[in-house]
């Protein structure tokens, strides 16, 4: 095994597949199966990508990893093909002990690959045993640069037991509900008035200009609720309407496609009691291609606990009135949950005192229907003394984390795992950037 890896990349975690582990950096998650048989798929951040890797867990009744391996490399019809073995050694884990071998075979247009298994014993599921199997693909003249940046990365995986994972998930709950409960009228009072700018872009690549996505312009304020309907006069607010709260205003425009000159427009208005003890938002999408408009909207609530419901309800209402479409949700509000405004503006909230790790629920806003789903965070400074914190937030407690650094003064900078950068900027440059990409901003 090459003695020295690249640089530390970011963890990756799966508890579908029952995982994490330390990825190269640069690495990228190109494809995610759910379901009976879930598998990840992570390849090289470059271009072309000098390797894929992908992640599963596998039942089977080989007694060891190594047999476990034998069988993988056999074909469908149960015949040993004319593969080349490399290297073919025991590998670990941290403290699971499992196997590796790199093999070359030659296909059948006479080129040739390399193909490289790990396979480390996951315990019984069910009564059945499990191997986690990671199955690389690469070329002849990468395979050192291959090895060397995997197998560092395979030596940093720790199976998740679904016992500890359970175990972890239930203290990072119970710190949820203690944020929460720590999150008082004067702590969100002291947000009103933040403004900030963000730009949202995609890195060109070999000298290519930046691809740019959308700009986003934030406001948090004190404000009724009724300010969620930006067409409604204050004077007819009714009695509940004119509870005050805190109200995060986000007005983006995305870019949809620009040879077609297609903007789309999106005014998200989300408001909070001081006790979070109820919400409510409006989120509005308008569809621009030259005169051409249509709007979808979006209007939720989650109601308080009372006696008549001990569990509080969310409800989610889609509308779309050019073809006459009103769909309604609504759920049971799991335990814990992160109101939405919350979600916007939490890398503005946490203390900077300790590290904290958190898992609760959400409000998912990446699907066109409606739907809950689930977020973890991680929250620590970047360097210990530092004044720069880092929020990691994983959706769906899998994959690979978006990463926001905050100063004091809010937002810096926040690299998705699909390759975005959000970053904090001025009018003038958002104006700036965009006339020298042909792009309109009105």
């Amino acid at each position: 095994m090459p003695s020295a890896g690249g640089p530390v990349g970011e963890e990756f975690l799966s508890n579908e597949v029952g995982m994490t582990m330390i990825l190269p950096p640069g690495s990228v998650v190109a494809n995610r199966q759910a379901g009976d048989t879930p598998f990840f798929l992570v390849r090289d951040g470059a271009d072309p990508p000098l390797w894929s890797l992908r992640l599963e867990s596998v039942p089977s009744d080989e007694p060891t990893a190594e047999a476990m391996i034998r069988r993988l490399m056999m074909t469908q019809d149960g015949t040993e093909p004319s593969l080349a073995i490399l290297h073919d050694q025991p590998f670990s884990a941290g403290e699971t002990k499992g196997h590796l071998v790199w093999v070359q075979e030659m296909l059948a247009n006479n080129e040739e690959v390399i193909f490289g298994w790990m396979v480390l014993p996951q315990g019984r599921v069910a009564g059945r045993l499990r191997y986690l199997v990671a199955t690389a693909i690469t070329l002849p003249q990468n395979l050192a640069a291959a090895r060397t940046q995997l197998e560092p990365a395979l030596a940093s995986i720790s199976p998740r037991n679904p016992v500890l994972a359970n175990l972890r998930a239930r203290i990072e709950a119970d710190a949820t509900r203690d944020f929460l409960k720590q999150v008082g009228p004067d702590r969100l009072r002291s947000l009103a008035g933040h403004q900030s700018y963000r730009r949202v872009y995609r890195p060109g690549s070999a000298g290519s200009p930046d691809q740019e996505v959308a700009y986003s312009v934030f406001n948090i304020e004190a404000a009724p609720m009724g300010a969620i309907q930006v067409r409604k006069s204050p004077d007819s607010y009714t009695a509940d309407e004119q509870e005050e709260g805190l109200l995060v205003r986000i007005h983006s425009r995305v870019v949809g496609d620009l040879d077609r000159g297609i903007y789309l427009d999106m005014l998200g208005l989300y408001w909070v009691a001081w006790d979070l003890s109820h919400e409510a938002w409006t989120a509005n999408v308008t569809r621009r291609q030259g005169d051409a408009i249509r709007t979808e909207k979006e209007f939720g609530f989650r109601t308080p606990i009372s006696l008549g419901e001990p569990r509080p309800r969310l409800v989610v209402i889609k509308q779309d009135d050019e073809i006459n479409l009103r769909e309604p949700y609504e759920w049971e509000t799991p335990d814990p949950w992160m109101p939405r405004p919350l979600t916007w503006i939490l890398g503005l909230m946490l203390d900077r005192d300790e590290p904290l790790k958190m898992s609760y629920a959400f409000f998912d806003h990446r699907h066109t229907t409606p739907m809950l789903g689930s977020r973890r965070d991680e929250w620590a400074a970047k360097q210990p003394g530092g004044d720069t914190w880092v929020l990691k937030t994983w959706l769906d407690d899998s994959g690979l984390p978006a990463l926001a650094e905050y100063g004091p003064d809010g937002l810096i900078q926040q690299r998705n795992p699909d390759g975005l950068i959000i970053e904090s900027t001025t009018p003038d440059q958002i104006k700036q950037v965009w006339d020298l990409a042909g792009l309109s901003t009105r």
